[in-house]
């Protein structure tokens, strides 16, 4: 069996998803937090764009990826990682009569499997979560007033999940305000006066605590209309060499708002000894793991070619013919989500500072048709 053998290969036709897991009730949350020496929300992002120096808009450059955080964990997390800015009173000092503020940040992720040049054989799986950020100054206002102002929120288009798991330690749904398209939920102060208290007592520098309140699972378009990157992949493994081309389209319909994706990565491996690699767009040779590598440092409508291109690779081998392999993908977008839902803050005692947003790639990969003979990569022989 060759090294490089594909993921369909290994597992048919099945799920490949099987192992992601569906959201389950969750288990008790733990406790802990952190502090912060700043005043202000600043939710935890993924490396920003400019950190990965000058690039043309679309064009490849050096970029570095962490691998995407995973939010298909069954527990509810509670960590208080320090957050920060926020306009009014100061986070550790709140009055009673101060409107508190409050920030929100919905993370999502999206794996698929495409497979071949068939479309209605893509395998899509979307899921998130939504987080609300306290300030520390809340715990004395809950402890101090006996009647503290109800916490309430809506989420605006819900009927684009699948499931909805709200945190049932904190919140619960009000079945009698919610309707097709949105879902109100109310907080059950003594449990959120206790769980704060009880960080601010672990923690008493902690500027903020973040908590997680809703996991969801999104809807599926057909198809590929769900992946925000699109691929197909097709190979022709010689004697000599291997040529691969990848087809692919930024797909900004799968997304609530059109963004850039950021630090795209695309990587497949070559079997065979390598020799040498003659691409298009130019690529790396990782020889530590034998695979071609190309790097976005940002892909979008506004690219070369709106978004819609090949990449091309030839490998010249020492001991062919390869084989086909099973391509990897990632990358991260920010300000915007999959399933376009939406915090709403109803009442008066609280205000939204501020929202973030982002989603990420999970296990997104991609195999080309099975049958070698009729699906042919074109060789980048022209690299003008």
């Amino acid at each position: 069996m060759k090294r490089s053998q594909s993921v369909s290969q290994q597992l048919g036709d099945g799920d490949l998803f099987s192992e992601v897991g569906d959201i389950t009730p969750a288990l008790p949350p733990k406790q802990s937090a952190s502090s912060t020496p700043t005043g202000s929300i600043v939710i935890p992002r993924p490396p920003s764009r400019r950190g990965e120096g000058p690039s043309s808009r679309g064009r490849m450059s050096p970029a570095t990826i962490s691998r995407a955080d995973s939010v298909a964990s069954l527990e509810f997390r509670t960590a208080g990682v320090g957050v920060g800015s926020s306009r009014g009173p100061s986070p550790l000092t709140i009055g009673l009569a101060d409107t508190i503020p409050l920030a929100v940040a919905f993370h999502e992720i999206v794996h698929s499997y495409f497979r071949g040049t068939d479309e209605t054989r893509c395998q899509v799986k979307l899921s998130g979560d939504m987080m609300l950020s306290f300030p520390a100054g809340i715990v004395a206002v809950l402890a101090n007033n006996p009647n503290p102002a109800k916490l309430t929120f809506r989420v605006r288009n819900t009927n684009r999940l699948e499931r909805l798991l709200p945190n049932s330690q904190l919140i619960s749904m009000d079945a009698t305000q919610t309707t097709v398209d949105s879902t109100i939920f109310e907080f059950n102060m003594s449990a959120l006066t206790t769980l704060l208290r009880r960080q601010a007592e672990q923690n008493p520098s902690a500027s903020y605590f973040n908590v997680d309140i809703l996991k969801y699972q999104i809807k599926c378009k057909d198809g590929a209309g769900s992946c925000p990157f699109q691929l197909v992949a097709y190979w022709k493994c010689e004697t000599t060499h291997t040529d691969l081309k990848i087809d692919y389209k930024y797909n900004s319909r799968a997304m609530a708002s059109p963004s850039p994706l950021l630090n795209l990565h695309v990587a497949a491996p070559i079997d065979g000894g390598f020799k040498s690699l003659n691409s298009k767009p130019p690529a790396q040779w990782l020889s530590d793991t034998n695979r071609v590598l190309w790097k976005f440092t940002e892909l979008s409508q506004h690219s070369e070619g709106n978004g819609v291109g090949s990449l091309k690779a030839r490998v010249e081998l020492e001991r062919g013919p390869g084989s086909q392999g099973t391509i990897f993908t990632q990358f991260n977008c920010e300000g915007t989500t999959l399933s376009g839902v939406e915090f709403e803050l109803i009442g008066s005692g609280y205000r939204l500072s501020l929202v973030k947003r982002k989603f990420v790639s999970g296990k997104y990969i991609c195999d080309g048709d099975s049958d070698s003979r009729t699906r042919y990569a074109a060789p980048p022989s022209n690299m003008d």
